[in-house]
């Protein structure tokens, strides 16, 4: 089930004590220069708010607020359009002509007994498939809510809290459509294998996630990613990490505190960036109750 698991978190999108109050830290140096960093998931429930109180113990604890990207981009029509320009194939191919016979074959069988149709999903790159076919099943599901960036977005706006940005919404669309580049088939037949698996893994997943039990998120999801999808783990969590963390430095060393809102993933692992805090001789310890 790796690539769903992780392609689901990354899109819903990615140590200590197993069993923290949320997945929330506080990183700090010794001029007592302060940063709360937070692990989202960026599509929940209804009944998975309110959230974590940690989570609004930082915020009112800070400054500013840090986003993956600008999620007003993100959510207006400059983001779809940028991904409707990438998702459609190239004038002359077809979805059949990027996957092998019996991956094409097994896509169609899916997709009737869903009630769509193939023609549905020929014009589209197989990145763009497995997207939609996933947000259809989590709908399905009930994992049909804004999450929790969107929810911060939102308060900070209204707030007239500060936001600040890690990457731009181009470089986020161009990493989203270089998922799966060259692993075509694996990614499409894994998606289809684990469909049916898909509301188990999302409840303990969003369980994990709220009580900040970080060893099965990493086994499952990072080590898993990194081992069996070696260029999907350097494209969505390592290279964006390695460019994070100085951008990160600096704004722990700012007098103002800020709060960072970052896919769960990006936490973990020996490439994420609370080990990558840790290495470089910052305290990380998890955010426990009112500060």
């Amino acid at each position: 089930m790796t690539l769903l698991r992780a392609f689901v978190f990354t899109i819903l999108i990615l140590y200590g004590n197993l069993f923290a109050q949320s997945s929330v830290w506080k990183i700090s140096d010794d001029s007592n220069h302060t940063m709360y960093i937070g692990g989202t998931i960026h599509l929940l429930r209804v009944g998975d708010f309110p959230l974590p109180h940690e989570f609004d113990d930082a915020y009112v604890n800070s400054d500013y607020v840090v986003f993956e990207t600008d999620l007003g981009l993100a959510q207006s029509q400059t983001l779809q359009r940028i991904l409707t320009q990438k998702m459609i194939l190239p004038a002359g191919q077809s979805l059949s002509s990027k996957l092998s016979p019996k991956t094409y074959a097994q896509l169609k069988e899916y997709i009737d007994s869903q009630g769509y149709t193939i023609e549905m999903f020929n014009r589209l790159q197989p990145w763009a498939v497995m997207l939609t076919l996933t947000q259809l099943k989590l709908s399905q599901i009930g994992i049909d809510q804004n999450g929790v960036d969107s929810h911060y977005n939102q308060r900070s706006l209204a707030d007239r809290i500060p936001q600040q940005y890690l990457e731009s919404i181009e470089e986020q669309s161009a990493i989203i459509t270089e998922i799966g580049e060259g692993e075509e088939d694996t990614v499409i037949l894994q998606t289809l294998s684990d469909m049916k698996e898909l509301q188990p893994m999302m409840t303990w997943m969003v369980a994990d996630w709220r009580e900040g039990k970080t060893e099965r998120l990493e086994r499952e999801l990072v080590s898993e990613m990194r081992d069996d999808s070696p260029k999907m783990y350097y494209t969505v969590l390592k290279q964006r990490n390695d460019t994070w963390m100085p951008k990160l430095i600096a704004m722990l060393h700012e007098e103002k505190r800020g709060f960072v809102l970052v896919g769960a993933m990006h936490l973990l692992g020996s490439d994420g960036l609370l080990y990558q805090f840790r290495k470089q001789g910052y305290k990380v310890e998890f955010l426990r109750g009112e500060e």
